[in-house]
């Protein structure tokens, strides 16, 4: 009955239960258990090496991205450094936070919970004036059956309950079964990262309990329980610990040490923990090298894996900025003339020698003037005549070719005659 009631008061009835429960409740009781006993939370599981290494991965590519703001105007095309929306996601998105902090948190809160959450302030003129990460794990989407309207409730830091309309928050998610909320990575990685804690865990209770976990001493005959016990105590006392790691014991009276455990190398734990990396480097679409899992990686595989990672990863995370910033930022008549644009080039560039052979190409078919290529190498320009653009002379378009020959067979046949 409480818990009913305390669900219905935050408005959460409709889309959390015991059956189906949202993160925040999920936290409350610790998280599901699995079958390796572990329970495992989107907090806990960023505590997990690979978890927390695909979550710096993804938000420092991410927060390292510039975003441009251009606008279009009669047919031209400009970027504007002025406007409120580039300000937020090029400087400062809210007092507390650069724009590279706010955009790496929200990376982690996706790779966490699959769900980002960012609440906007907007100003007199109707242009966004800050935006407020959310907290994820308190904050959700309801769905009003009568009106159709979509809502999100969130519980500020204050722990006052805050509903808001669909148009004030700025929301990232990973993929789901509604759309309207993205599926958790860490409940899809639950069995393995639960695994994974319970092999750390006894990783950690072997080196405590020494080389060896258990065993058996051997006498020759029948002992009393405190004979027993006393055995069984000097021999843990000089035997276990790594500070007696691979000290010689000394077995008197007959007593023979036999092991019954099994070596962590017989247990593969190293194949065990390679399994592990890729397992969560696999849902979040992280090259293994990145994980430095470099068993297989070699200097050409790893450039063409790291150019798939572009595509394949950072492509579609970029397009879905792209497309919320562009939607919930600017105004129905914005939207005609601003669009939003991550800038790629610095993943994709390579070394200098691949980048020069790069803007000599486009140089030379007039796609980028001299002052485009300083530009994008961050230089100076050099200047009015470096915004020209340049063709190769003995070029000319298909449809001119039989005029130019015409013309120059017209001269040849005039310069004949005259003579």
């Amino acid at each position: 009955m409480f818990l009913s009631s305390a669900l219905e008061k935050r408005g959460l009835m409709d889309v959390s239960d015991l059956t189906n429960p949202a993160d925040w409740l999920i936290s409350i009781f610790g998280g599901e258990p699995t079958y390796s006993g572990e329970r495992i939370t989107a907090d806990s599981a960023l505590m997990n090496s690979n978890v927390y290494a695909c979550a710096s991965i993804l938000g420092g590519d991410i927060g390292k991205l510039p975003i441009q703001i251009f606008k279009q105007s009669r047919g031209s095309l400009s970027k504007d450094i002025e406007h409120p929306v580039a300000q937020l996601l090029g400087s400062r998105p809210n007092p507390y936070m650069s724009a590279y902090t706010f955009k790496e948190l929200i990376m982690l809160h996706l790779v966490a919970w699959g769900n980002a959450y960012a609440a906007i302030d907007w100003g007199f003129d109707g242009r966004p004036t800050a935006l407020w990460p959310l907290d994820p794990a308190a904050t959700d989407v309801v769905l009003d059956p009568v009106t159709g309207d979509l809502w999100y409730t969130t519980v500020i830091p204050t722990g006052e309950m805050r509903k808001l309309a669909w148009h004030d928050v700025f929301h990232l998610k990973y993929p789901g079964k509604s759309g309207l909320k993205g599926i958790s990575p860490i409940s899809v990685l639950r069995e393995e990262l639960g695994a994974q804690q319970a092999a750390k865990k006894f990783a950690g209770a072997f080196w405590a309990n020494g080389t060896a976990s258990r065993g058996v001493l051997k006498v020759p005959a029948a002992l009393k329980k405190e004979a027993k016990d006393k055995a069984r105590e000097e021999w843990q006392k000089l035997n276990s610990g790594l500070t007696n790691a691979h000290k010689i014991a000394i077995l008197d009276g007959g007593i023979e040490y036999q092991s019954i455990s099994m070596p962590l190398e017989d247990a593969q734990f190293i194949e065990q923990q390679k399994f592990g990396v890729l397992e969560v480097a696999k849902v979040y679409k992280i090259p293994a090298h990145k994980l430095n899992q470099l068993d297989r990686a070699t200097f050409s595989n790893i450039e063409q894996q790291s150019l798939d990672y572009v595509k394949n990863t950072l492509q579609p995370i970029v397009t879905q900025w792209e497309q919320e910033i562009n939607y919930k930022l600017f105004s129905p008549s914005e939207q005609k003339r601003y669009y939003a644009k991550f800038n790629l080039t610095s993943e994709l560039r390579g070394d200098a020698a691949s980048r020069a052979a790069y803007y000599k190409s486009m140089w030379e078919v007039g796609a980028y003037s001299i002052n485009d290529i300083r530009a994008l190498e961050e230089q100076d320009g050099i200047g009015p005549d470096g915004d020209k653009h340049f063709v190769p002379l003995n070029y000319v378009p298909v449809g001119l070719i039989e005029e130019v020959l015409g013309s120059h067979g017209g001269k040849a046949a005039a310069a004949k005659g005259g003579e």
